[in-house]
């Protein structure tokens, strides 16, 4: 489960997602180059297609025993976002994810209008469907924010039924959202989410709230930081999301009794330049630090190029941090230094390349100096339910290099 919003501000446009996902799926930020192929097959998460003559170079966070990605932007200036949507009847037999899919638009397409066609391409041919669970049995449709620097669509799924519709400004959560005012449909027109929507599984997905949530920000969204903002919101009813699940915040927490966790988050600036992003490589944005990175910089932590551990690595030994505040009081002094830390680094983005490396440098070190100097053994303890307290003991306990490594493997073979 996911949130996704972006707005259009003329010569400038921002985009943000959080990815949520099983609190022990490792997610890692990956640097992809153009390619040229000469024909083949790419081997997408459960099958096989056509590989593409040319593809761009992408920065995807992706979930490490996938090939698609939850989010992503691309060399043109796409950024895409995808949500998990719950819809009527039975789901499609494995095929494209709704991460490959994603993946697969961004290195294939040079303008959202494009990526938007080619994801109806790929899904018309070829279907969507598979377990999209990394410890739990996880089924669903697909709907996307893809934009660019001057339009944002929405593309909301259901099998291979479609509707598509512009925005200057929007957000998408678990659930449809198109009525009968979609711009184009694949499948006859009619009202999509009433056709389509298993209310069910939407109204518990917490999606509603967290749309409201993201919705009411994008009037008033002007700069990065008013994204990251929108994405570290926690519902008005969490007094303290480290003490009790949080399904209805955008920055969700794991510990009821359904929802995710959020496992990654990333805020990109589009505009003339290259993309700049910020991207906190870790879970939990309210804790996390978002660095920028200049889109086609060296991959420096926490972005790296395929294969590389220390991706995987740095998103575990974050997590380690952030196990340790379940049931703890986070102190007013991290949130007001960490806002601090953001605030110094988005004062010194450019355009310049170089300077970007170095500020990527400069940030990371000081985000190691910054966890450093808190301990969360000496917070506050918070009062927690009993079932709250075993959910997490079930996921720690399975929070291990070897666990993880055998879940991979059932999952991949799934």
């Amino acid at each position: 489960m996911c949130d996704t919003l972006g707005v259009l501000h003329g010569s400038y446009a921002l985009f943000g997602k959080n990815s949520d996902r099983s609190p022990n799926e490792t997610q890692v930020t990956e640097l992809y180059p153009a390619r040229v192929y000469d024909g083949g097959e790419v081997a997408c998460t459960y099958r096989l297609i056509p590989q593409a003559r040319e593809t761009l170079s992408v920065l995807l966070s992706r979930p490490v025993w996938m090939w698609g990605a939850e989010i992503g932007v691309n060399e043109a200036g796409v950024a895409i976002g995808n949500e998990a949507v719950f819809t009527k009847g039975k789901y499609g037999a494995p095929s494209l994810t709704g991460m490959d899919l994603l993946r697969l638009a961004l290195e294939r397409a040079e303008s959202a209008e494009r990526a938007v066609n080619v994801i109806i391409e790929l899904l018309e041919t070829y279907g969507q469907g598979g377990n999209c669970g990394f410890d739990h049995t996880f089924y669903y449709d697909n709907a996307f924010l893809i934009q660019d620097k001057s339009s944002l669509f929405v593309l909301e799924t259901c099998r291979k039924n479609w509707v598509v519709k512009s925005y200057q400004k929007a957000s998408i959560s678990n659930r449809l959202s198109i009525g009968a005012d979609g711009e184009r449909y694949g499948g006859g027109v009619c009202d999509f989410a009433k056709t389509y929507s298993d209310p069910l599984y939407s109204y518990f997905s917490g999606s509603k709230q967290r749309k409201e949530a993201s919705a009411c920000a994008l009037p008033t969204a002007t700069t990065e930081a008013d994204l990251m903002r929108a994405l570290r919101g926690h519902n008005a009813k969490v007094a303290n999301p480290f003490a009790e699940g949080s399904v209805s915040s955008c920055c969700m927490h794991f510990g009821g009794m359904v929802g995710d966790h959020t496992t990654a988050s990333m805020v990109i600036r589009l505009d003339d330049n290259a993309p700049t992003v910020y991207l906190t490589g870790s879970s939990t944005p309210c804790v996390s630090l978002y660095k920028p990175y200049r889109f086609g910089n060296p991959a420096r932590l926490p972005v790296i190029q395929p294969g590389d551990e220390a991706g995987a690595r740095y998103w575990r030994e974050a997590e380690a941090f952030r196990r340790q505040l379940i049931g703890k009081i986070v102190p007013a002094e991290f949130y007001a230094e960490r806002d601090a830390l953001e605030q110094s680094w988005q004062r010194d983005v450019s355009s310049d390349a170089n300077a970007m490396d170095e500020l990527l440098s400069r940030a990371i070190a000081e985000e190691a100096a910054f966890y450093a100097k808190f301990d969360p053994c000496t917070f506050a303890a918070a009062p927690m339910k009993k079932a709250f307290a075993k959910n997490w003991q079930k996921k720690n306990a399975a929070f291990t290099p070897a666990a993880q490594q055998n879940t991979q493997e059932s999952e991949s073979k799934a």
